[in-house]
């Protein structure tokens, strides 16, 4: 049985994943607690997904679709409003024609969620492999801690 995300330290260091970006919390992203709601956290680990796989694959290439096969979220801390938040993200595994990924969410220095999640190179007709080039770009993105029990690299 795997453990929980936050049960794995290196997860929890922002200098173990290098994609990283800052976001400015909206007013819209909280709940009425005034915390970062949940849905908020699953718009920003796709956009930590999106740009992590736009510096590998890019966004022009006809006929291929970006899957996500499958997440894990998990939620830490409160998230406060008003503030910034960095999102985090690195390669944990590269297969045939998915990749998993490492995420987290940091404000003022502390984790507050997590996430793992498995993207999938494909068409409409199904999965292609990943090319060289991308598995190489993604390697250059892998997480700089220990992945956890059953991640190989």
């Amino acid at each position: 049985m795997s453990r929980r995300l936050a049960e794995q330290a290196d997860r929890l260091d922002a200098g173990n994943y290098p994609v990283r970006f800052a976001y400015r919390m909206l007013y819209g992203d909280m709940d009425t607690n005034r915390h970062l709601n949940n849905g908020a956290f699953g718009r920003l680990f796709e956009e930590g997904r999106s740009d992590l796989t736009h510096r590998v694959v890019g966004m022009s290439a006809k006929g291929l679709i970006l899957l996500l096969a499958t997440i894990t979220m998990e939620f830490l801390r409160e998230g406060r409003y008003p503030g910034s938040v960095e999102v985090a993200s690195a390669v944990l595994r590269v297969g045939g024609s998915s990749y998993v990924l490492a995420q987290a969410a940091f404000q003022d220095q502390a984790c507050i969620a997590l996430a793992e999640c498995v993207m999938v190179k494909a068409t409409r007709d199904g999965p292609v492999p990943l090319t060289e080039t991308e598995r190489d770009q993604l390697a250059g993105l892998a997480f700089g801690g220990d992945p956890g029990p059953g991640v190989g690299r």
